[in-house]
This record gives structure tokens, C-alpha cells and sequence, in this order.
């Protein structure tokens, strides 16, 4: 901007004196703050008063300056009539502006907030004041010149007040917002404390949990070979024996039967999606055809005849497409007429599993299934509960190494804004 004013930075030193030591725990850390607070507020505050006064004097210049300006024709008479329109409007605009901008009761900085509304007000009216200047600045320059060079000195020294107060402004600002921290610190520390505190405990309560479940494991697993050990449950293993023994048999009943379907699958699965028998008929054909094995019995033997019948009706009528009807129909008889050989078969087998799995009772196979499973389960719960109790000893062994650093990093902070060197107890 062609109208401005210097921007010399102040180059007062404060010469620190020696800070003495002083030992504190955490519950004294808000004196502490407070009682920078309060020092550090005295002192900018009694400074702001000597900058305020130093603001006004120059305040107080540029309307003087103003008034002399207001009352000066700069010779106007001897100029170009339009040139002289242009100097009356330009002197008009600067003297308005700044008595306007002037023209403000600053605040006495009896508090940090009075301090900071003196500092914006500085700043309004530099500002204010220079856009007016900034734009009659030729008018001010040429026709002007003792007027500008005046008010261009004043100004520079309320810009370097203003630098002042900002610079209080500043200082207090980093102290609040390093109190805030430190305090914000000291609650991550109560908050990390109580997460370890909890951990802990819940540690605690898992070892426990894990020690009440391997004993009771122990105890089941005694129970276990008890009834293992009984003469009632060898009888059991025997009986379980026998029945597997006619497991051999059962599958040879069942490869015989699902061979003589599968000669009639073709015809029976084409029937069963024309048909149009009732619903239990419709229902017995669908097993028939998926599991020929289960659903053959003494009761559903007739039920199974008459499917068969009219399977064999619809192929010799032609309404089941097959390669060799005559073949079909008789392969479907053959099925028909040893549907009581199956049975028979049947029946004989499930006769020797009965009187097999009559003798269980001689054995409570249940009571010994649930310990088992109880057994498993403990020891999932077990492993589920190793794996959280190592989850938390790690965390709680990373959470104990923050208290530390945080407290050290409040250290750090306390002693930036202190007189005293502090050294936290921990």
C-alpha cells in the first residue's frame, strides 16, 4: 500500500531470573495454574494500561491532525477548477473516515477480555483508517504532504502498540490453552489409571474363572472314567458292537432294493410328474422315488402296489414315453411281486436291532454324552478365556507405560509457564 507506516519488530529482551525447584503431586497442579494465571494476567494487564495510554495520545494526534486538515484550503484556489473538485472531495472523504474511525471510547483493560476487545478495536481502526488513506493517497501525497507524513507517523506507533497488544494477547491465549492441556493430560491419566485398575480386576476374574473350570474338567473327567470303568458299561460297548456288526447287512438291504428300482426309475419318475393321485399316494411316489429303501414297510405296501399298478397302466397306455414299454411293465411286476421279500428282509433286521437295542437300558449312555460334551464345551470357554486373559495383560502392559509419558509431558508443560521448576511426583 503506498499509504503505510513501519513494521519494526520491538527488540526488549526479558532477562530471566534463575527458576527454583519445587516438588508437586498431581492435586497440586490447578493451584499451580491458577497461580500463573493470576501473575501473568497482573502483569499484562498493568502493560496493556501504559499501551491503551500510548493508543489514545495517538488517537487523540490524529484528530487534531484531522481538525488542522479540516481547516487548511491546501491552496486549492490556485489549482484547475476540476482538479480542485477532486482535492475538496478527497480531503472531505479522509477528514469523515478518520474522525469516524477516531471516534471510539477504547476499553480500559481492567480484564483479559476488556484487553482483547482494546486489541480488536486497535486493529479496527488501523485498518479502517489505512483503506481511507489507502484510497485518497495520492490527494494526501501531493496536496497533502505535512499532513500525511504526520498522520503517517502516528499511525506507525499505534501499529507498533497495536503489535504489543497482540503480543499480550498472545501470551495469555498460549497459557490458557496450555493450562486446558495440562488439565486434559491429568484426566488422560485418571482415565488410563481406571482402565488398568479395571483390567486388572477383570484379569483377576478370568485366572479365577479359568482355575474354577479346570477343576471342574478334573471333576467331570473323574466321573467320566468312573462310569467307564463299570462292568455295565463294557455290556453297553458289546451291545454297540452287535448293532454295528449289522451294519453290513442293513447296507446289502438297501444296495438289493435301490437295484430293483433303479430298473424302474425311468418309468416311475416320468409317472410321478403326470400323475394325479391324491396327496398321500403323491407323497409316498416322491420318497419312492428319491429313497426307495426307507419308505418300503408292511404299512405302506399297498399304497406302494398301487402306485406300481398305475405306473404299469400309464406305460402299456403309452402316456409314459419308455424305450421298451413291454420291458418296463414287466421289470415293474417283478418290483410289485417282491415287494414282500423286502419287507420280510426288513423287518427280520430291525427284529435283531430291537432285541440288541433293548439290552441299552443296562447302561445311562446320556449321562456319560453330557459330561463329555460338557467337557468340550469348559474347554472352549477355557481357551476363550486364555486368549482375553492374554489380550488384557498385553493391553495393560502398553496402557502402563502412557501414565509416564504423559506425566512428563505435563512436567514439560508446567515448566514453560511456571516460576518454579516443577518436578511431579508420580
Amino acid at each position: 500500500m503506498v499509504f503505510g507506516w513501519g513494521k519494526k519488530k520491538s527488540t526488549n529482551e526479558t532477562v530471566e531470573s534463575p527458576k527454583h525447584e519445587r516438588q508437586i503431586s498431581f492435586s497440586d497442579i490447578n493451584l499451580i495454574l491458577k497461580e500463573s494465571e493470576t501473575h501473568l494476567l497482573e502483569k499484562i494487564l498493568e502493560q496493556a494500561k501504559s499501551i491503551r495510554e500510548q493508543i489514545e495520545i495517538e488517537r487523540k494526534n490524529i484528530i487534531q491532525t484531522m481538525s488542522l486538515f479540516e481547516n487548511d484550503d491546501l491552496n486549492a484556489e490556485d489549482v484547475d477548477k476540476s482538479l480542485k473538485v477532486l482535492i475538496e472531495r478527497g480531503k472531505k472523504a479522509v477528514v469523515l473516515g478518520l474522525k469516524r474511525e477516531t471516534a471510539v471510547n477504547l476499553s480500559n483493560p481492567e480484564t483479559f477480555p476488556n484487553l482483547a476487545n482494546l486489541n480488536l478495536q486497535t486493529g479496527q481502526m488501523l485498518k479502517r483508517i489505512g483503506d481511507t488513506l489507502g484510497i485518497n493517497s495520492r490527494v494526501m501525497h501531493v496536496f497533502a504532504r505535512k499532513y500525511a507524513d504526520k498522520l503517517k507517523e502516528d499511525l506507525a506507533d499505534m501499529t507498533k502498540n497495536k503489535r504489543y497488544l497482540q503480543a499480550l494477547v498472545d501470551e495469555y491465549t498460549k497459557l490458557e490453552v496450555t493450562s486446558k492441556n495440562i488439565l486434559e493430560s491429568i484426566e488422560e491419566i485418571k482415565k488410563s489409571k481406571k482402565e488398568i485398575e479395571d483390567k486388572n480386576h477383570r484379569i483377576i476374574e478370568l485366572q479365577k474363572e479359568i482355575e474354577d473350570h479346570k477343576n471342574m474338567i478334573n471333576n467331570l473327567e473323574q466321573d467320566i472314567r468312573n462310569l467307564k470303568s463299570t462292568k455295565e458299561y463294557q455290556e453297553f460297548l458289546n451291545v454297540k458292537k452287535d448293532i454295528e456288526s449289522l451294519m453290513p447287512e442293513k447296507k446289502a438291504i438297501k444296495n438289493e432294493i435301490d437295484v430293483q428300482f433303479s430298473k424302474i426309475s425311468r418309468p416311475l419318475g416320468k409317472y410321478s410328474y403326470i400323475s394325479s393321485l391324491e396327496k398321500p399316494l403323491k407323497i409316498i411316489m416322491d420318497r419312492l422315488v428319491a429313497e426307495p429303501s426307507e419308505v418300503i414297510t408292511s404299512e405302506n405296501k399297498n399304497s406302494i402296489i398301487e402306485i406300481l399298478q398305475a405306473t404299469v397302466k400309464s406305460v402299456v397306455a403309452g402316456n409314459v414315453s419308455v424305450k421298451d414299454s413291454q420291458k418296463a411293465a414287466e421289470q415293474i411286476e417283478e418290483t410289485i411281486n417282491r415287494l414282500d421279500e423286502f419287507i420280510n428282509l426288513k423287518y427280520n433286521l430291525a427284529k435283531k436291532m430291537n432285541e440288541f437295542e433293548s439290552k441299552f437300558v443296562i447302561f445311562n449312555i446320556r449321562d456319560l454324552e453330557e459330561k463329555e460334551k460338557k467337557v468340550a464345551r469348559i474347554k472352549e470357554d477355557i481357551m476363550q478365556s486364555e486368549s482375553s486373559l492374554k489380550t488384557l495383560e498385553k493391553e495393560v502392559s502398553e496402557e502402563l507405560k502412557r501414565p509416564p509419558q504423559i506425566a512428563h509431558d505435563i512436567e514439560t508443560r508446567i515448566n514453560e509457564i511456571s516460576r518454579t521448576r516443577i518436578t511431579l511426583k508420580i
